[in-house]
């Protein structure tokens, strides 16, 4: 509820600061831009809330596109091409989880690794160009990237990840088990819940999550580059923390990554908007991302007290 207080807050300042703001069309291309880092909090919920840390989510929407876009550049159908980048993905998540397990570490430390690998491949797969000169006439361009009578039709998606995600979360033995394992890996084990397979499942849903979308974003803007998404990790975290996720892991709220995703687009176009210098965004994010952090272990102090 804070969160959301907050967000009609920001929403009510910038409506009185700028006449644009409530516009349809304005709202709309917040909410569908938003909805991009949405799609990848949602899994960052899942992932902080079993107490694990990924930061490669903006190098594995990157790829994503790489790869699906130099498939139907060299003359794949374009469904097979989106099938396989989806699927390099999932296999970007399980590799995060499997050098995990493997060497005992945290995916922390082997995320901030493998984030240079997935970029550096996505480098070398399009030569570190743009590609956007390939047939865009399929239906997966048309429909994916178009919209659903008034809305974009990634909008729409997101919404009903969200709810699919949301009972997940909330309302089965998985979500339990999640929340259990970042609670206590120990009691957890105790409990006789299955810890290393359950991270591997959250670890690929997070890639699967990021793959959907950046293949959202590839079927929006018809063309991938290897430079697409940086820094988007920071602000996947932030939306996840910002909307109640605990940093410390054992719980977290789909929705409030929501509304979290939705704050930080606002804050992003109100920038834009009241003419503020676009070299200030990052330094605004980052303020947010201390901010959300400091609340997250603030709030932990004092129920470990």
């Amino acid at each position: 509820m804070s969160i959301f207080l907050g967000f009609l807050a920001v929403a009510a300042i910038l409506s009185v600061s700028t006449q644009y703001f409530l516009r349809l069309d304005n709202l709309i291309q917040i909410t569908r831009l938003s909805s991009f880092i949405g799609i990848m909090a949602l899994g960052a919920v899942f992932v902080l809330s079993q107490g694990d840390v990924d930061i490669s989510v903006a190098s594995i929407y990157s790829v994503v596109g790489v790869i699906s876009a130099v498939l139907i550049q060299g003359g794949m159908p374009v469904g097979y091409a989106v099938v396989i980048g989806l699927l390099s993905g999932v296999l970007c998540g399980l590799a995060n989880i499997f050098l995990s397990l493997l060497f005992d570490m945290p995916t922390l430390i082997i995320t901030l690794g493998t984030s240079s690998i997935f970029r550096g491949l996505g480098l070398i797969i399009s030569k570190g160009s743009s590609i956007y000169q390939f047939p865009k006439d399929s239906f997966f361009f048309e429909f994916f990237g178009g919209t659903v009578g008034p809305l974009p039709f990634s909008i729409i998606a997101y919404l009903l990840l969200t709810f699919v995600l949301f009972v997940v979360y909330r309302h089965t033995r998985f979500g339990i088990h999640v929340r259990a394992i970042g609670g206590s890996r120990r009691i957890a084990r105790a409990m006789g819940i299955k810890i290393t397979r359950t991270r591997v499942v959250v670890l690929m849903l997070n890639g699967a999550l990021a793959a959907i979308a950046a293949l959202l974003n590839f079927a929006y803007i018809r063309a991938a580059a290897p430079n697409i998404g940086r820094g988007l990790e920071f602000m996947v975290i932030a939306s996840a923390i910002i909307g109640g996720t605990a940093l410390t892991g054992g719980s977290g709220s789909i929705w409030g990554a929501v509304i979290g995703a939705l704050l930080i687009g606002v804050i992003r176009n109100g920038m834009v908007l009241l003419g503020i210098e676009i070299y200030w965004s990052p330094v605004v994010t980052g303020a947010v991302i201390i901010a959300a952090v400091a609340v997250d272990y603030l709030s932990y102090r004092r129920r470990r007290a």
